[in-house]
């Protein structure tokens, strides 16, 4: 019982940690549009007032904006799902298992949980943006070669994306080139800042090396056998993990035969010796 006194009090800590900061963030909102006359939307202005002034939140708040806020997350909604994950699977030990190791272990599940679904989110989405940048190179590479302007090749590239995350960037990305007067170093500056994916800062140096050299063609080639490479091992990986699957299978059918096969034979000969020793 004390263990539960324990959570509800750290439970109560947070709701009052969480109260003072919204509270504090308000009194800063209001002196900022007292003194500037400047009308900010509240929700907006409330959390990047109150991320930019600690570090550990700024840090992962971009980093889930690099990895398309999976779930909908920011920093703030991540920490506070991590402490009540964890706080819930120690109750669930407590309650379950009457037990302190127990909850301790579950504890340390509930505080990974979420991370783990992000490493699975982050691998799940980087390879479908490889995919869709491997169709997005091929054009490119096909387009530029039968002379056409990058300007124009860059306009319809979203088509060969199916990512809707890496699509919407591509629009962006084609957008502010046009827009900036075909400044390609403005354009490939807002897209490798978006992802934390080597192929995809490989390919926007490329796209800057026209400024230099005006020709990037070799570059995007070599990118394109890269990305090839790395869409045949993601095939193998697959076929391996199929095979391992259909083994597993396998060897649970045989086992189950074999103890049906066996078990009632094992069971009758036990009879027998138990029979003649009797």
């Amino acid at each position: 019982m004390s263990m539960l006194n324990v959570l509800l009090f750290l439970l109560i800590l947070v709701a009052c940690y969480i109260i003072v900061v919204r509270c504090y963030t308000k009194n800063e909102l209001k002196k900022y549009k007292d003194r500037n006359n400047f009308k900010f939307k509240t929700k907006d202005f409330l959390s990047k007032n109150f991320i930019s002034k600690i570090n550990f939140l700024k840090t992962k708040d971009l980093f889930l904006k690099k990895q398309g806020n999976p779930l909908y997350l920011d920093s703030i909604r991540y920490y506070l799902i991590k402490i009540s994950l964890t706080l819930l699977f120690i109750y669930a030990g407590i309650k379950n298992y009457n037990s302190i190791t127990m909850s301790i272990f579950l504890g340390i599940i509930g505080y990974f949980f979420i991370d783990v679904y992000i490493f699975f989110h982050i691998k799940s989405r980087n390879q479908a943006i490889r995919n869709d940048l491997y169709n997005v190179v091929n054009s490119l590479y096909l387009q530029l070669s039968a002379n056409i302007p990058l300007k124009d090749s860059l306009k319809y590239q979203f088509q060969n994306c199916k990512n809707k995350d890496f699509r919407k960037s591509i629009i962006e990305f084609s957008t502010t080139y046009e827009l900036s007067g075909l400044n390609i170093e403005k354009a490939t500056s807002y897209l490798k800042n978006s992802y934390d994916i080597t192929e995809i800062t490989i390919f926007c140096n490329a796209l800057s090396e026209t400024v230099n050299t005006g020709n990037i063609m070799e570059i995007l080639e070599n990118l394109s056998e890269s990305l090839a490479e790395s869409q045949i091992d993601q095939l193998k990986n697959k076929t391996r993990e199929k095979v391992i699957y259909i083994t597993f299978g396998v060897i649970l059918a045989l086992s189950n035969i074999i103890v049906l096969v066996f078990y009632p034979l094992l069971t009758s000969i036990g009879k027998g010796f138990n029979n003649i020793f009797r």
